[in-house]
């Protein structure tokens, strides 16, 4: 199987908001869960300059690369910085912080999906519903110049000349924001209503 290179992506106001967290969930924060879903793998981090120090230690084996921009907003461009680092004969998986409820074996089989499937991108989606990681082949990464800046699963759907791969995945913290209360909220009130098929869990608190 190829190896899998993952981009993570840490905004300004994750980095802020890590001491609150850590004091109220008495437990990793989001930052720290991300770090650990991918610790076997190659990670490039891209943070904002606030973020350096603090990303170092929730994912010690990261190479962080830092902008002056929120690499959230400017998502494509981020990952595009990212995967200039890379290896080009490597696929990459995008995530950000906000993705930290995410199960291991959900990230495993997706890996094992996308490889076998030899398309140039894929995500998880189930019940109309598509979500982060996003997976780029090398071919696929090759596309990153060529899209509009912003969120890059909507890149990657609206770009008819990449050959996409929907996996099927039900687990539900693929789908969940939970870079707020409010946000985890909102996702869970639309899952509730759009998405049938999709396992019903709890995310961690944070």
């Amino acid at each position: 199987m190829r190896e899998v290179v993952y981009v993570v992506l840490v905004d300004g106001k994750t980095i802020r908001v890590l001491p609150q967290e850590r004091e109220k969930n008495q437990g990793p924060t989001g930052l720290e869960r991300v770090g650990k879903l991918v610790e076997d793998h190659a990670v490039f981090a891209v943070a904002e300059h606030v973020g350096h120090v603090a990303v170092q230690q929730a994912i010690p084996m990261a190479h962080v690369l830092l902008t002056a921009a929120n690499p959230l907003a400017g998502m494509v461009a981020s990952v595009a910085l990212a995967s200039r680092s890379i290896e080009s004969d490597k696929t990459i998986g995008v995530l950000s912080v906000d993705q930290a409820g995410v199960r291991k074996e959900t990230l495993d089989k997706c890996e094992r999906e996308f490889d076998a499937s030899g398309k140039d991108a894929g995500y998880p989606a189930a019940g109309g519903q598509a979500g982060y990681p996003v997976y780029l082949s090398p071919a696929g990464r090759e596309r990153l110049a060529s899209m509009p800046d912003g969120d890059l699963l909507r890149a990657v759907r609206a770009d008819e000349s990449l050959a996409q791969l929907a996996i099927a995945c039900r687990d539900v913290g693929i789908y969940l924001d939970l870079g707020s209360p409010e946000s985890r909220r909102q996702a869970q009130a639309q899952l509730a209503q759009d998405a049938p098929g999709i396992e019903r869990r709890p995310p961690p608190a944070g």
